[in-house]
């Protein structure tokens, strides 16, 4: 039998537990070029929580009753595909259910001497995002000031590690004290800012005096409005994401004070991993996972065991009390590290 979560109603804020069912059902017989595999991580992400709104956005709504996307990491207990085993590990777009079935195309084959952890937030989404977001955008020059919101999550994290590791001042935007002491403190960064105490704006002038050569920003709102006020001439901003919009159908969410970008001749471009080629992403791979074993970029996870326990893992991520990646781990197999 596989149990799996479906979307059953459609929340108005943030998704919880009452919004998702499990559903149980008999595996079929493997079809001929599949593999079946044991899902046991899930990389839990915002994306998943904006495809249960019904509105315009970069991504399709769920339908109701409709399996939650998600990228997980399993181990193949069955195979009909040539050159795959019983034992392999392998990532992909699987969803919230404990078993699998997919052709190998689907699928990333897995090294599982780099761990779980590494794979669904280095060598995944986050970690990627964060690389190609500064080698083919932004650019970053030592000595540069760049400023990243979001800088205690999954995406943030590793954005401050990778300008860090590029020579750049790094100031962080973060939520609470003790997320300006993990961005600081863990992270390397040279300052962080709290975003709900007052006049971000002039605290940020402070922090970057001599202007923010380059915004990564993850979030748009007020928060990027501060940001663009202290803009450098000729600064780059790279937009990433927009958490503060796409959770809510009102476009207004996100920033509207573009005043300063013009006037000081700022560039703005925007960057979705997902349009990268395939060959590009075993490029990224291959760079951050020289950067995760040389020690410069350290995956930041906050782990959940069980299966039951996703839905509530993605409000938490939404309500920001997860620092780093958040994972849910619904079994640990033997042969790769956790």
């Amino acid at each position: 039998m596989n149990r799996k979560f479906v979307l059953k109603t459609r929340p108005e804020t943030l998704p919880g537990p009452e919004h998702f069912a499990i559903v149980e059902e008999a595996l079929p017989p493997l079809g001929e070029g599949q593999v079946r595999l044991r899902l046991a991580y899930a990389a839990v992400s915002p994306w998943q929580a904006q495809r249960c709104k019904d509105f315009a956005n970069y991504v399709e709504p769920f339908a109701i009753g409709e399996l939650i996307s998600c990228d997980m990491l399993g181990q193949v207990v069955e195979s009909r595909a040539a050159g795959w085993a019983k034992g392999d590990f392998a990532m992909g777009r699987l969803g919230w259910q404990e078993y699998a079935d997919a052709a190998p195309a689907a699928l990333t084959r897995v090294d599982p001497r780099l761990g779980a952890e590494t794979w669904l937030t280095a060598l995944s989404s986050p970690g990627l995002s964060a690389w190609f977001g500064f080698a083919d955008h932004a650019r970053p020059m030592p000595g540069e000031t760049c400023v990243i919101t979001s800088a205690a999550g999954a995406l943030g994290s590793f954005a401050v590690q990778v300008a860090k590791a590029g020579g750049m001042r790094v100031v962080g935007i973060a939520g609470s004290e003790a997320k300006c002491r993990f961005v600081a403190e863990q992270l390397g960064a040279d300052a962080c800012l709290d975003h709900r105490l007052p006049d971000l704006e002039g605290r940020l002038r402070v922090a970057a005096a001599d202007g923010v050569h380059v915004f990564y920003d993850t979030v748009g709102g007020p928060a990027a409005d501060a940001v663009f006020a202290n803009m450098a001439k000729y600064g780059r901003i790279v937009l990433v994401g927009r958490s503060a919009a796409n959770i809510s159908a009102d476009p207004g969410a996100d920033f509207a004070n573009m005043r300063m970008v013009w006037a000081r001749e700022c560039t703005v471009e925007t960057f979705s991993m997902y349009s990268l080629l395939p060959e590009r992403r075993a490029e990224g791979r291959k760079r951050m996972a020289a950067l995760v074993q040389s020690g410069r970029v350290v995956p930041q996870v906050s782990m959940v065991d069980g299966f039951e326990n996703t839905p509530q893992a993605l409000h938490d991520v939404l309500a920001g009390r997860m620092l780093g990646k958040a994972l849910v781990r619904y079994w640990q197999p033997d042969g790769i590290h956790s």
